[in-house]
């Protein structure tokens, strides 16, 4: 049995090394500009092919598959939430701005409160 999953970690593993390699060559060619461009246009478009070519090649190893499954499953989860409606997130909104302030307030009144007790202690 591990004999077929071998395999398949081995060509995960060099799908993330090629993915990651291409992205630090990427960035090796953006800075140190060996081949002499002239416009950082045409670094940041090398720079950019190298960032797609990079996501190509991870997304077609397995970790990338897994990766967009997962994406397209959270998708799917989102469709299901029940998001609140204008009013509700406006109520919502106003009860916590109420209850910073209280608790604000509080915090303020404690403060000088123990302000006052060290300043009877230290005169």
């Amino acid at each position: 049995m591990t004999k077929v999953t071998e395999p398949k970690a081995k060509q995960s593993l060099l799908g993330m090394i090629v993915s990651i390699l291409i992205v630090v060559v990427s960035f090796v060619f953006f800075y140190l500009n060996p081949l002499g461009l002239s416009t950082t246009l045409y670094k940041v478009l090398f720079l950019l092919t190298g960032f797609l070519l990079s996501g190509f090649v991870f997304f077609k190893s397995p970790q990338g598959v897994r990766f967009s499954s997962f994406l397209i499953e959270t998708k799917i989860e989102l469709r299901k939430v029940v998001w609140p409606t204008r009013d509700e997130t406006i109520k919502t909104t106003g009860m916590i701005m109420v209850a910073v302030v209280i608790v604000a307030i509080f915090l303020w009144i404690i403060d000088a409160l123990f302000s006052w007790m060290v300043h009877l202690l230290t005169n």
